[in-house]
């Protein structure tokens, strides 16, 4: 709780504010509040619906949410550990069905196997990421981070109620496959083979080239889907909400903080283009016919399950944290624009989730 005259912390039914003593509008005591008309132009309370957000103040915050999600990662590297191991099974779904899976040879089969193994990577990003939100929710309840209550919340209470929600998420990026595939330059269908070179094209997805701009729209749109998903998940994880009700909490903080979720998203893209560099240098040299070792295209394999983990791990740990400082937002009365309420801290034994 915090003081409507000076924002410092209050104690929950304090009386008085400890730091300039004025009583609480919610003081027990009896005690009769009056606030000069000087006073109450200043607060200048203002309706939900009247608040309007300065583009600059959402932009700082949409800053702060990344740069926290940054400092998280080098306190507790445990929050990443569900998310590399869904790349670990990610990239062995990928490279099984590319080059060693015996697809049937009809067309509409082959599609349902291809959408079956898009639902199985849905559900295997949306679990980790759960795994993920609980540790959050453990740190914010005050209690020690603990595996496997995470692993038993994510796969038991988390699951019936994500699966519908992977389920619409598995649909959309079916689409946007079956769109790459129609206007991939990608014509080869060897599979014999497979080299660690191939590989790491295969896993990059590297044949969309640097000046794709239809790759480069069907990019940002799955990234955009991806992200809305994983500000469905904390109302899953942290309220038990079903699918339905996740979803309508999302589109609520999307349209009260839409620009703070645009800051997040711009700069969760602008830390995938910077990782995604090296990987472009070494494509490019490829195709410029530059020889490079089975060993060193191991290595490259290994630095692109590094890229694609701490991506998943920034968009995942940027809702969770714009989904922290609204429930915080609205616990404070909702009143202002997001900045009003200090953002919330995992560390900071203040426990939100409690």
């Amino acid at each position: 709780m915090y003081c409507p005259y000076c924002g410092a912390d209050v104690r929950e039914g304090a009386d008085n504010c400890p730091s300039c003593n004025r009583p609480m509008p919610y003081s027990t005591k009896g005690i009769q509040i009056d606030i000069p008309t000087s006073q109450e132009a200043d607060l200048d309370i203002e309706t939900e619906e009247d608040v309007q957000i300065p583009t600059g103040i959402g932009l700082a915050d949409g800053w702060d949410i990344f740069t926290n999600s940054i400092t998280f990662l080098f306190k507790k590297p445990v929050f990443i550990i569900p998310i590399l191991f869904s790349w670990v099974v990610y990239a062995t779904a990928i490279i099984y069905f590319r080059y060693y899976f015996p697809f049937p040879g009809d067309f509409f089969l082959d599609l349902a196997y291809i959408y079956l193994l898009i639902l199985f990577l849905t559900i295997t990003i949306c679990i980790a990421n759960l795994m993920m939100l609980e540790f959050i929710q453990q740190v914010e309840s005050g209690d020690k981070i603990c595996f496997g209550k995470a692993v038993k919340e994510a796969v038991s209470f988390d699951l019936i109620r994500m699966l519908p929600i992977a389920l619409v998420w598995s649909i959309l990026w079916f689409i946007i496959v079956i769109l790459r595939a129609l206007t991939s330059r990608k014509k080869s269908n060897n599979k014999s083979g497979p080299t660690a070179k191939d590989i790491a094209y295969t896993l990059n997805d590297a044949e969309w080239g640097p000046l794709s701009w239809l790759g480069l729209g069907l990019d940002l749109v799955e990234k955009l889907i991806r992200m809305v998903v994983f500000l469905i998940l904390p109302a899953i994880a942290w309220e038990n909400q079903g699918p339905i009700s996740a979803w309508r909490k999302a589109q609520d903080i999307l349209k009260k903080h839409t620009v703070q979720f645009l800051t997040a998203y711009s700069l969760t893209l602008a830390a995938s283009v910077i990782m995604g560099i090296p990987l472009a240098i070494i494509f490019t040299l490829d195709k410029e016919g530059v020889e490079f070792s089975t060993v060193f295209w191991t290595g490259v394999i290994l630095y692109e399950g590094i890229v694609w983990t701490l991506g998943v791990y920034l968009e995942q740990m940027t809702t969770a944290i714009l989904y922290l400082w609204h429930m915080k937002w609205l616990k404070n009365g909702a009143k202002g624009n997001l900045s009003s309420i200090p953002k919330p801290g995992l560390f900071d034994h203040i426990y939100i989730l409690k």
